[in-house]
Order: C-alpha cells, then sequence, then structure tokens
C-alpha cells in the first residue's frame, strides 16, 4: 500500500494575449495551487510455471483546487481558459492478466474501471452555460477500458517462425467537456486490429503485414464546442480501416 500528495503551481487565468477578462487585474485572475492526495493497494504474482501472470491494483485520489480547461465565449468567440474548477475524485480498480497454456501461445488482458467524479465546481465569473454539474463525470475519463492481445508464433524453419496476432480494445462513452454538454460524449466503441508477420528467430528481421480497425468504426479522441457554432470533432489515424506492410530490422 501507498500514500503520495500531488503539487500543481499556481498560474494566472488569461488569453493567449495576456488579457484578462473585463479588465481585471492579474492578481485576481490568479490560480491556486492544485494539490492531491492518493491512496493505492495492489497485489502482483504468478504461478510457479508462469503460465498465469496478473497484478491488480485499486486506487483512490482526491484533488483540490482542480486546474482544468474551461470553454467560454468572449465577443460571440470560443475561447478556452484554465480555471481552479474545484474538488474531484478519481478511483478506480485495474488488473492486467497474461495466460500463456502452451510454447508461442499468449492471450494479454488490461481492463480498468475508473469512477471520476467533479464532488464540487467552481463557476467562473461571468459564465455563459449551467455551472449545475456537481456529480458530473470528470473530461477524458471513462468508466471502463478494455483491452484484448492474443497471438501464437511457430516454426516454419530452422531461421524463420510465423506469428499470427489480433486485439481488441474497447472504450465506454467519455465525456470530454467539462461544460458537460450532450455533443461532446463520445459513444461506446471497439477497435479490432490483425496482423501476419515472418520472423527472424536470431537475425533481427521482421516482416509484418497488418490491418487497423478492422470493422471500420470511426470514433474521436476528442470533441469540443466550436467557435461559433457546432462541435469540433478531432480523429486519429485509424478512425477509418486501414492496412500496410511493416519491414524492421533490429539492431
Amino acid at each position: 500500500m501507498t500514500y503520495s500528495r500531488g503539487y500543481k503551481g499556481p498560474g494566472y487565468n488569461v488569453y493567449f494575449n495576456m488579457r484578462s477578462l473585463g479588465g481585471q487585474p492579474l492578481d485576481e485572475l490568479a490560480l491556486a495551487p492544485e494539490t492531491s492526495k492518493s491512496w493505492e493497494a495492489g497485489l502482483k504474482g504468478s504461478t510457479a510455471d508462469h503460465k498465469l501472470t496478473y497484478a491488480i491494483a485499486a486506487y483512490t485520489t482526491d484533488f483540490n483546487n482542480f486546474q482544468a480547461n474551461y470553454n467560454d465565449v468572449v465577443g460571440g468567440a470560443q475561447v478556452t481558459r484554465v480555471i481552479n474548477a474545484g474538488t474531484v475524485n478519481t478511483r478506480g480498480i485495474e488488473a492486467d492478466i497474461g495466460l500463456h497454456p502452451v510454447r508461442g501461445v499468449s492471450f494479454d488482458t488490461s481492463i480498468a474501471h475508473t469512477d471520476a467524479k467533479i464532488i464540487h465546481f467552481n463557476c467562473p465569473v461571468g459564465a455563459p452555460t449551467s455551472c449545475a454539474i456537481d456529480g458530473q463525470p470528470l473530461p477524458y475519463a471513462p468508466r471502463w477500458k478494455l483491452s484484448e492481445n492474443a497471438s501464437w508464433r511457430f516454426a516454419v524453419s530452422r531461421s524463420w517462425d510465423l506469428e499470427l496476432q489480433t486485439d481488441v480494445a474497447f472504450k465506454s462513452a467519455t465525456q470530454y467537456s467539462l461544460n458537460e454538454t450532450a455533443s461532446t460524449i463520445q459513444p461506446a466503441y471497439a477497435i479490432w486490429n490483425g496482423s501476419v508477420a515472418l520472423l527472424g528467430q536470431s537475425n533481427g528481421w521482421q516482416l509484418r503485414a497488418y490491418v487497423k480497425n478492422i470493422t471500420n468504426q470511426h470514433y474521436s479522441n476528442m470533441l469540443a464546442n466550436g467557435a461559433l457554432a457546432g462541435t469540433v470533432r478531432l480523429v486519429p489515424r485509424d478512425d477509418v480501416r486501414f492496412g500496410g506492410i511493416m519491414l524492421r530490422k533490429e539492431i
């Protein structure tokens, strides 16, 4: 079991051009330091033959004067400023399990359950949107994350192995905005990948053919309210299905 404390220094709640909202002096816009207190307990080990490995950890962290980005409107334009959002708590359980039943076969599972909530929100002065978000989920904190990787590696000659590999990653619905708007929630999704590789047993060469996002699942890794209207949607490279061939040499 471990106990730790965190500290993030003070700052100023100003825009990129160092102008304050409403002509307030900078000393009135100072951000208080963010502090945190965290408890964590865990257990890890394996069976005698190492065919099963495991690690599990539970944690809880309280943040005071939590510093976060807040979307605001000035002169009809959307801006982002840093505020002392208030008090938040995040707690959860994480587990990693590895199963290796026979030589060359591996199953690796990671699962995380996170309960991250806004305990009390400090509404910024002049905020144009509702601040009744106490008890709402903390942005960028999905309740569930799960990943599974399976591979089978076997010899095809005295010098080369063939590896068949596949993995799936799942993330539950995620809110991306501290404003808690409905349009900035990414629904739950899963991404499935797969590959086939020819691996050198001793020469370090690897030739791999792969397909990412096999089911062509569209998703976003960040959503925000637009500057004038609508929602800004940022997407990663594998927002659409794609494939390729990779040649690698380890030195």
